[in-house]
């Protein structure tokens, strides 16, 4: 990143320089805004302070660095493609309502209540990851509903490096369980063509079909392989194009912001194992390449079971905790009546992930 703006390093430091000048100055906007700034400013010029509390990273990233990275892989990875496929007025306003309900109410909120300096980068993480993991056609209601959770159950945790497991999934599956006919019926089809100037803003019309994964159960069809990559098959708002997911999960693995033990042990478990299961079963089970590409399962393996706070952090335990996730997917999609196992999967290893990590050091150090 720093190589790339090193031609306009002078001009970009001026700039936030004189940023960072407002924004000391001005109470109200520090404590909105400041938090963001600082991750955004960390991830272009870096930082040199050491942090003190958890997640602990060796090299020079700060939180605020890290959750400006994975900030920017978000956008590009899913904002920007559901745009195109299902219309900025779709996007746009749930991304509006999930932040200004999550961050500018919920967290402030609390960051007055708890006499916070400011309010946490953390928040627009989550925020930003609900309406993604949510259905195109979801009411506005419904996301600014799951952020507020998603914000309440990380700060009854204890905040940014608390968590027992992901906010934004565990809101999903809070929404689920309250609000199931909202989140396992059809799903909008994603607009497919040229775009015009009406399909930018509208997307398609509101036609609805059944996810992959749900098509497979049902009637055992297997959608195409390029459908399910390029986005042009049903399913939650931020698995539009896992093309785009693939590419923004690696530059955060080039980036080391994401261990890439952790994808690899959860996709190369899960093609194990689908190979596996097709050779003993035959079709009953679903093919391989369609797991991979089905689903949740990009969106899961590079942005929610990498999240180093939820996650194991000693890189042995990475391997287990990446193939426990591909283990318990696997089982869930092709053995029980459930679709979909990429959110059960990542909560039940994040519930795991204390007592695996500390079996991992009684073995290491033999205690």
């Amino acid at each position: 990143m720093k190589k790339l703006l090193k031609p306009i390093e002078p001009i970009l430091s001026k700039g936030f320089d004189r940023v960072e000048s407002f924004i000391h100055t001005h109470r109200s906007v520090k404590f909105l805004f400041g938090s963001i700034f600082g991750a955004f400013e960390g991830l272009v010029r870096g930082t040199k302070e050491t942090t003190q509390t958890q997640p602990f990273i060796r090299n020079n990233y700060d939180v605020k660095r890290f959750m400006g990275a994975v900030l920017v892989a978000l956008v590009i990875g899913w904002v920007f493609p559901a745009i195109y496929f299902y219309g900025w007025q779709c996007v746009i306003s749930k991304l509006i309502v999930s932040l200004i309900i999550g961050v500018f109410v919920v967290d402030v909120l609390w960051a007055i209540i708890a006499r916070e300096e400011h309010i946490s980068e953390g928040g627009f993480v989550s925020c930003l990851l609900v309406p993604a993991i949510l259905p195109p056609q979801s009411p506005l209601w419904l996301t600014g509903l799951g952020a507020a959770f998603a914000i309440i159950f990380r700060n009854v945790m204890g905040g940014v490096g608390n968590n027992l497991v992901n906010p934004a999934i565990f809101s999903r599956l809070f929404l689920t369980i309250c609000f199931p006919s909202l989140l396992v019926t059809g799903y909008q089809t994603p607009f497919v063509g040229i775009p015009d100037l009406h399909s930018l803003r509208y997307g398609l019309d509101a036609v609805t079909h059944a996810t992959p994964l749900t098509a497979f159960k049902t009637s055992g069809e297997v959608a195409s392989f390029l459908s399910l990559l390029f986005g042009t098959a049903a399913g939650s708002l931020g698995e539009t194009c896992r093309l785009a997911l693939i590419l923004s999960g690696l530059w955060l693995i080039k980036i080391k912001v994401v261990n890439w033990r952790i994808p690899v042990s959860y996709l190369g478990s899960v093609l194990v194992l689908s190979v596996f299961f097709s050779l003993v079963m035959g079709k009953t089970v679903a093919p391989p390449l369609f797991q991979l590409m089905s689903g949740g399962l990009i969106l899961g393996a590079f942005f929610m079971a990498t999240d180093p706070i939820t996650a194991t952090y000693s890189q042995n335990s990475k391997w287990i905790f990446g193939a426990g996730c591909g283990f318990v997917t696997v089982l869930i999609r092709n053995f029980t009546t459930l679709p979909e196992g990429v959110m059960y999967s990542i909560l039940l290893m994040n519930l795991l992930s204390i007592p695996i990590q500390s079996l991992m050091v009684k073995i290491k150090y033999r205690i």
